[in-house]
């Protein structure tokens, strides 16, 4: 009966041992497991790491490129403001240079009126200054036994349209002049009127009526204050059939300047051509 007993004590303690070698061997094998496994967790760890990094990195790069971008558009917002306020400045300059036109062609057209008004008192002064210019050529009629008192009175103007240097002239053509004061209500041409006259403007062909391709011809009657040689009156006898180159005529004769005591009434044939106004 003790043999058993024995046996029996002497398996139990290497059971105990392969048991106890068998637990560490699990014990390592779940230690490896869990090793590998931490191991992964931590690749895992570094490789979300790297990509939340990666995601941080394209989000401030966006942002980077998100700025420039808007900054280069406001670049070109300032741009196109800078343009629409040159252009407003271009505009508000053009403006004020079209005013300035404006107020440039009233003045200009002002002085133009102020020089035909001197020119009219050029004019008037030249025929005021003659008669005192002519003395002696007042004097030398006097010597003549033939003339008497009125027809020198008709002749002082005669003298006094034409200056000292043409009293030969006038001495020879003073015959010629009572004629044409005889004739002087008679039609004389357009070379004829201006050779007696001292100041002669052409008339105007108005623009508006030359475009559209109006003509005409008429006479205007023309009278003269004989002793100052100013036309006192001008009206059309013959229309050329068009007011307006009517009015032009009349507003030209009627500036008119003759010599003092050469006629008082004239009757100036005039024509209006696409080459202007003539006769």
């Amino acid at each position: 009966m003790l043999r058993p007993k024995s046996t029996i004590s002497a398996v139990t303690p290497k059971i105990i041992v392969v048991l106890a070698f068998v637990f560490l061997m699990i014990a390592a094998i779940f230690g490896l497991h869990s090793s590998y496994r931490v191991d992964a967790l931590r690749a895992d760890v570094a490789n979300a790491n790297a990509a939340r990094d990666a995601a941080e990195h394209r989000r401030v790069t966006q942002e980077t490129q998100l700025k420039t971008r808007e900054v280069a558009v406001a670049d070109e917002e300032a741009k196109i403001a800078d343009a629409e306020n040159r252009a407003a400045k271009v505009g508000a300059e053009l403006a004020q240079l079209q005013k300035e036109k404006a107020e440039l062609q009233t003045t200009l057209e002002a002085k133009q009126n102020e020089i035909a008004s001197l020119q009219k008192r050029i004019d008037e002064a030249g025929t005021a200054v003659k008669p005192s210019e002519n003395p002696t050529a007042a004097s030398t009629p006097k010597k003549q036994p033939i003339s008497p008192p009125p027809p020198e009175i008709k002749q002082e103007p005669v003298v006094e349209t034409t200056p000292p240097p043409q009293q030969p002239k006038r001495r020879k053509t003073s015959p010629a002049k009572a004629p044409e004061v005889a004739a002087s209500a008679a039609t004389i041409s357009f070379s004829s009127a201006k050779a007696l006259a001292t100041f002669a403007p052409l008339p105007k062909y108005p623009l508006k009526v030359r475009s559209d391709g109006v003509t005409g011809s008429g006479v205007c009657v023309v009278s003269v204050d004989q002793a100052s040689g100013r036309v006192t009156g001008a009206s059309m006898e013959q229309s050329t059939g068009d007011s307006t180159l009517d009015k032009s005529a009349v507003r030209a004769f009627r500036k008119w300047r003759f010599k003092p005591g050469t006629v008082s009434k004239v009757r100036i044939p005039i024509e209006f051509t696409m080459t202007g106004a003539s006769r």
